[in-house]
C-alpha cells in the first residue's frame, strides 16, 4: 500500500514538473514582446497566452515573465523530422536563398524546419531538413518582398538605395550582410533586422505603409481610453505633426484599441531630430505635390475656389489648411504673423515668398518655394496658378521668406480679402 502511494506521489510530481513548460525571464532595459520573443526564437502570440495578465505596453525592467520551454518540443521535432524527412547537404556556394530556388521551397518553410542553423554560417557538408510540402507559386519570395529579417532584391536596387529606404547606414548593412559582395543581383536576399522587418509586418496589416525608414526609430503603442493625439505626443516627447505623418492621420480622431506607431522613448536625441526631419521633409514634397494639382485654376481676385478661382493668398491658405495649418487671409497678415523668417540661402521646399507687386501694401503677393529656384503661385488673371522662376521683376520686388512647416504655431484665421 505505500508502494502505491509512493508510485501514485512520484507520478503526480513528474507530471506537475512536465506540465510546467516554462521558464522564467527578467525584463531588460529596451525590452519589448517583439524583441523578447525574437531572442527566444518564438512567436510574440506564444508569450502572450503563457502571460494573460501582462500589459506589454508598461512592462519595465526587473519584471518576470514566462517563456514556453520549447526545447524538448524543438528536439523532438527535430528527431521525428529527420527519420521522415528529406535531407539535403549543403554545397559548396551555397545560401538560403540558393537551396530555398533550387528546391522550391520559401525562406520561412526551411526556417521553420531548421530552427538551430544560423543561414549566414552554414558550411558544405552540412544536413539541411527539408519540409514535406514545396512552396505554392503564390508564396515564393519574389523581388521586392520584404519577410522575417530580409529584403530580396529588386530590379534596379543597389546597397547604397537598400540602406537608405530602410534607415539604415551602409556601415551596419555590411555588418548584418557580411559574405554579401558589392555588385547585386534582382533575387539577393539581403539581411535586415528582424525587429524592424515584424514592424514593418504590423504596420501592413493595419494599412498604414509607413516608409521603413521612420519604423526604425518608432514603437507601437495601442491606444487607450482618455488618450488624445496632444495626450500621446507629450507622453512619447513628440508633436502631432510627427504622430499624424506616422499613421496617415489627417484629423484629430483616434480610436481606443487602435495600434498606432510613435517614436521610441529611448531614442538619442540625433535619433529624435533624424526622425523628425525626415518626416518634416516627406511633408514638404507632400505640400508641394498637392499644390502642383492646382497649375491651371484661374485667378479670381478674392476668390477661394481650387476649381472655379482663386487669388495668391487664398491658394496659399487652402494648400497649408490641406497640412492642418491655419493661415491668415491676406498676403500681408501672412507675412506679419506666420512663421519664423528665413533666409533665401536656407530655403527649403513649403517656404512661403512675399513679394511687393502693387502700391497699396508693403507685402501684396504670396508664393511656396518648390525648389531649385522655382516657387508655385497664383501668378494672375493671364496664367491662373503656375510655376515661375525667380527672374529679375520678381528678385526686385522680394520681400522676404517664411518658414511655416515644423514651427509649432497656431496661426489664427484673420478675416480679409487678399490682393
Amino acid at each position: 500500500m505505500l508502494v502505491l502511494r509512493f508510485l501514485l506521489v512520484l507520478s503526480l510530481l513528474t507530471f506537475s514538473l512536465s506540465a510546467k513548460a516554462y521558464q522564467i525571464y527578467t525584463v531588460k532595459k529596451g525590452d519589448t514582446l517583439i524583441k523578447i520573443a525574437h531572442k527566444f526564437g518564438i512567436k510574440p502570440e506564444s508569450i502572450k497566452k503563457i502571460n494573460p495578465n501582462i500589459d506589454w505596453l508598461k512592462i519595465k525592467p526587473k519584471d518576470k515573465i514566462k517563456i514556453p520551454d520549447t526545447r524538448t518540443k524543438t528536439a523532438k521535432k527535430t528527431q521525428n523530422n529527420t527519420k521522415t524527412a528529406n535531407v539535403y547537404i549543403v554545397k559548396k556556394g551555397d545560401t538560403l536563398i540558393k537551396i530555398a530556388k533550387k528546391l522550391n521551397y520559401t525562406y520561412e518553410q526551411l526556417k521553420n524546419a531548421n530552427p538551430n542553423i544560423d543561414w549566414l554560417r552554414i558550411r558544405p557538408g552540412q544536413k539541411i531538413i527539408l519540409p514535406k510540402e514545396h512552396a505554392k507559386a503564390q508564396n515564393r519570395p519574389k523581388p521586392g518582398d520584404i519577410g522575417d529579417g530580409y529584403y530580396i532584391v529588386a530590379k534596379g536596387d543597389t546597397l547604397r538605395t537598400i540602406a537608405k529606404r530602410f534607415g539604415l547606414t551602409l556601415q551596419k548593412l555590411r555588418e548584418l550582410n557580411p559574405n554579401l559582395k558589392e555588385v547585386i543581383h534582382p533575387g539577393d536576399l539581403i539581411v535586415l533586422p528582424k525587429d524592424l522587418t515584424e514592424k514593418i509586418k504590423i504596420s501592413r496589416e493595419e494599412n498604414l505603409f509607413i516608409p521603413p525608414k521612420y519604423l526604425l526609430y518608432s514603437t507601437i503603442y495601442k491606444v487607450k481610453k482618455g488618450d488624445s493625439l496632444w495626450k500621446i505626443a507629450k507622453k512619447f516627447k513628440t508633436d502631432i505633426g510627427v504622430l499624424r505623418t506616422l499613421n496617415d492621420i489627417s484629423g484629430n480622431n483616434i480610436r481606443v484599441g487602435q495600434i498606432i506607431f510613435v517614436p521610441n522613448l529611448n531614442l538619442k536625441e540625433s535619433e529624435r531630430l533624424k526622425l523628425r526631419y525626415s518626416i518634416l521633409n516627406e511633408e514638404r514634397h507632400a505640400l508641394v505635390k498637392y499644390a502642383e494639382r492646382f497649375i491651371g485654376v484661374p485667378y479670381k481676385f478674392g476668390g477661394d475656389s481650387l476649381k472655379h478661382g482663386i487669388d495668391c493668398s487664398g491658394f496659399v491658405q487652402k494648400i497649408y489648411k490641406k497640412f492642418h495649418i491655419n493661415l491668415p487671409r491676406t498676403a500681408e497678415e501672412q507675412y506679419l504673423a506666420a512663421g519664423v523668417p528665413v533666409s533665401v540661402k536656407h530655403l527649403q521646399p513649403g517656404d512661403l515668398l512675399f513679394f511687393h507687386t502693387m502700391n497699396y501694401a508693403r507685402v501684396t503677393h504670396v508664393a511656396i518655394y518648390i525648389g531649385n529656384g522655382k516657387f508655385i503661385h497664383a501668378a494672375g488673371r493671364k496664367s491662373g496658378v503656375k510655376i515661375s522662376r525667380f527672374t529679375k521683376y520678381y528678385w526686385k520686388r522680394f520681400v522676404g521668406a517664411k518658414r511655416v512647416l515644423g514651427v509649432n504655431t497656431q496661426y489664427a484665421y484673420i478675416r480679409g480679402r487678399s490682393g
